[in-house]
């Protein structure tokens, strides 16, 4: 997958996100051109990593999901040197700071819990500067909106979105993509869905 996956992420923002290894054969039956791996352990990851980027597929690892992988450097880099995908998901500075270091894409995920929460996302962000920032729950617009204003980073919607009208609110307001683990949403031709509930085109 080249550098420029957030660009093929604008064209095609549907992130198929898996937790099994059915939903994952069926995320590379489908169009989604990123696929963010929430589960895994140690002796699955390598190859769960690298039948994604035989597809020419961009792979992302959430490292604080994944069985039997310490969640600190000897752990990254061990996925680094073996696995090597795209990039890596984590909630944790330590780790996004260390992954883009070694050159990996990174995606810091901040849970909505409440303005505390939000504030300590912020302050982390501006800290490790993310490439981009995934939004938990992806069902609130005008919060993904705020936090890319006030990030300064690109926003992913995910958690909680289940409809493909939820989607295009998203994308609206102005997330790059949406993550979602409904295998329906993958195949929904948002372009077509979002011209039929807004006269505007979809932000490009």
């Amino acid at each position: 997958m080249p550098e420029s996956w957030l660009g093929e992420l604008r064209r095609r923002p549907i992130i198929a996100a898996v937790r099994d290894e059915a939903a994952l054969a069926a995320a590379l039956a489908s169009p989604p051109a990123v696929v963010f791996l929430l589960s895994g352990s140690l002796l699955t990851i390598e190859q769960m990593v690298q039948r994604v980027l035989r597809e020419d597929r961009a792979a992302f690892v959430h490292l604080d999901l994944v069985e039997g992988l310490t969640k600190d450097q000897h752990g990254l880099r061990w996925l680094a040197q073996r696995a090597r995908p795209t990039g890596i998901i984590s909630t944790r500075g330590s780790v996004l700071s260390g992954a883009s270091s070694m050159g990996l894409a990174t995606v810091q995920r901040l849970f909505l819990l409440d303005s505390q929460s939000v504030r300590t996302g912020l302050d982390m962000a501006n800290n490790v500067r993310p490439d981009v920032i995934e939004v938990l729950p992806g069902i609130l617009p005008d919060a993904i909106g705020d936090i890319r204003n006030r990030s300064g980073r690109p926003v992913i919607a995910g958690g909680m979105i289940s409809s493909w009208q939820q989607v295009c609110a998203a994308l609206q307001a102005g997330a790059h993509g949406v993550s979602s683990s409904k295998q329906q949403l993958w195949q929904v031709d948002l372009d077509a869905r979002c011209r039929s509930r807004h006269s505007e085109p979809l932000p490009r």
